[in-house]
């Protein structure tokens, strides 16, 4: 599992009677103003927009992340907290929002974040500025950042996600119907299933890991028990290629003849 997505589908649970202390705190402090927004009008999973161009045009996790380095903001609600998780898929920050303040000008604000496990001074807690206008459904689905954990405040665009990441990257990379050059059947859903003429297997792209030699999938092998399997793949002229892949020196290695070339339908 990359720790960055496992981090995101398993949002720690933060004190709820701590973070209702500490937002009732700082709400006093600072009363609702008629820009006043609230954590709700921004929860979900954010990613940066350029990332998602790149990885659109190559359909190559590694080489758009070379390109455009990932970052992926999920902010989601457990019980009465809210945790925020920043991810590039290698590293990964976990930490608690303790509220949402306006900022000096309009559309501006900034995330009050922290531990959220133990009590805090104002000293303690950290900011993440933020912009953005609501809309027509009174919703954010675009947000500039000025992320601090992973992008050391610099400014990025970041779009809404449309429901979780995984089948939303599988989407964008491999997810389809395709055809080998004997007219079989190969598929890759977007949910992750796999479904080849000879065999069935859950897969996950590797996004972010810099040494390997080819984009590759890895995989659970049913036949092997517990030991990670790897197939790698290529996009060229419009086809899909699939070559075994295997570890040489602990990186990611694939052969120089694929498996199959495969034709989308």
């Amino acid at each position: 599992m990359i720790p960055g997505i496992k981090a995101i589908r398993n949002l720690c649970a933060v004190s709820a009677f701590l973070t209702a202390i500490l937002c009732a705190s700082a709400l006093a402090q600072n009363p609702p103003s008629k820009d006043r927004i609230y954590l709700r009008d921004i929860e979900g999973i954010w990613i940066n927009e350029q990332y998602v161009k790149a990885l659109t045009a190559l359909r190559a996790p590694h080489a758009a992340a070379k390109k455009t380095p990932p970052v992926v903001i999920a902010i989601k609600r457990e019980g009465r907290a809210f945790p925020i998780v920043v991810t590039d898929f290698n590293k990964a920050s976990v930490q608690a929002v303790l509220d949402i303040e306006p900022d000096a000008k309009p559309g501006s604000y900034r995330l009050v974040v922290g531990a959220g496990d133990r009590p805090m001074t104002s000293d303690e807690v950290k900011y993440v500025y933020l912009q953005g206008t609501k809309n027509a459904q009174g919703r954010f689905d675009r947000l500039r950042f000025a992320e601090i954990f992973l992008m050391k405040g610099r400014w990025a665009d970041y779009i809404l996600l449309p429901g979780e990441i995984s089948p939303y990257l599988n989407r964008l990379v491999l997810a389809g119907h395709y055809k080998d050059e004997q007219g079989r059947g190969w598929e890759f859903s977007e949910n992750g299933e796999a479904r080849w003429p000879d065999q069935k297997f859950v897969y996950e792209l590797s996004l972010n890991d810099p040494g390997a030699g080819c984009e590759y999938v890895q995989t659970e092998d049913l036949k092997e028990g517990a030991q990670n399997k790897r197939f790698g793949y290529a996009w060229k002229n419009g086809k899909l290629s699939i070559y075994p892949a295997r570890m040489v020196d602990k990186k990611v290695r694939c052969d120089a003849r694929p498996l199959a070339v495969l034709t989308p339908q």
